[in-house]
């Protein structure tokens, strides 16, 4: 199996070089855009996925994301840096035999220590290209797939390596050989200055933000406590939706149970149905760690939200 994916690799790079063919795979990722029933489309990705993506970073547990799949829900969400691959590798493995009814979200990014040249001049740029390649190659692998539907650049915070050349490059070079269906980034609310300029550029298809009725969220793990401009956020998530830039958003049982009125007791799955209420969200990624918590949820997929 990996010595397949491991010539498919080679293939993918030479696409990116410019073997001629790359614009009919692009296409063929492009004609799936036709709306679902029960599903939302991923912005302009055509991408259509639950609204409920099940975060799989918190669990080790194979049979949870399958049976979560199983009840319905089509999108995962993983990470290259999540347990040092290890999460990708479940998730393969969980989705193994049904692949094609699953959408994968993973993300890479870039370290300040693997950039010796801070991406400066050719040999930066050089740098950034070898290390993203790298981390997509290592994600393929681990997934079992020659392809991961969405890829994001992981909790972005420098403005100008998310949108170094060489960055958007590699992102679209991978879009073109179909290695991707999809690019964007996930990033904190202290660092809107990216969606802002990403709603100028309208180069990354897909924003990853922290979001629910709180405005605020304290980390489950680190203990981090983070607040933000919800007005200022609503703003900048709708000018995004209008230019066709898909939402997807995490952190939405952070900000504690939500009840619409006093006569529905307070819960996590009325905290995420206010999240998805939102028209210009298509879907919120919730890390679900046992079945309890996958069935509270998996009402959401069948309500007129």
């Amino acid at each position: 199996m990996v010595k397949k994916l491991i010539s498919r690799k080679k293939f993918i790079y030479s696409a990116i070089s410019g073997i001629a063919g790359i614009s009919l795979i692009d296409n063929t990722f492009k004609s799936i855009a036709i709306p679902v029933p029960g599903l939302r489309t991923i912005g302009r990705s055509g991408i259509n996925v639950t609204p409920v993506c099940f975060g799989a970073p918190r669990t080790s547990e194979e049979s949870l994301i399958r049976y979560a799949i199983d009840k319905g829900i089509n999108f995962i969400d993983t990470g290259r840096d999540y347990g040092n691959g290890n999460n990708e590798r479940l998730v393969g493995r969980a989705v193994s035999g049904r692949r094609n009814n699953t959408i994968i979200q993973s993300k890479i990014r870039l370290e300040s220590n693997e950039l010796p040249s801070d991406g400066k001049g050719k040999k930066g740029a050089e740098e950034i290209r070898q290390v993203l390649q790298s981390k997509l190659e290592a994600s393929l692998i681990a997934l079992g797939s020659d392809y991961i539907d969405i890829l994001l650049y992981h909790d972005a915070v420098d403005e100008n390596l998310l949108f170094h050349s060489e960055t958007m490059k590699f992102f679209s070079d991978s879009k073109k050989a179909g290695v991707i269906k999809a690019c964007g980034f996930s990033a904190h609310n202290d660092t809107m200055n990216l969606h802002a300029r990403n709603i100028t550029e309208e180069f990354y298809d897909v924003i990853m933000i922290p979001f629910n009725h709180k405005g605020s969220f304290v980390h489950s793990v680190t203990g981090r406590y983070s607040e933000w401009d919800q007005v200022k956020l609503i703003s900048l998530l709708e000018q995004a939706n209008a230019k066709g830039i898909g939402i997807i958003a995490m952190k939405t049982c952070s900000g504690g149970k939500f009840s619409p009125s006093p006569d529905v007791p307070p819960s996590y799955s009325q905290a995420v149905r206010w999240v998805l209420q939102k028209k210009y969200i298509c879907a919120a990624a919730i890390a679900l760690v046992n079945f309890e918590q996958v069935d509270e949820h998996l009402s959401l997929l069948n309500q007129q939200l």
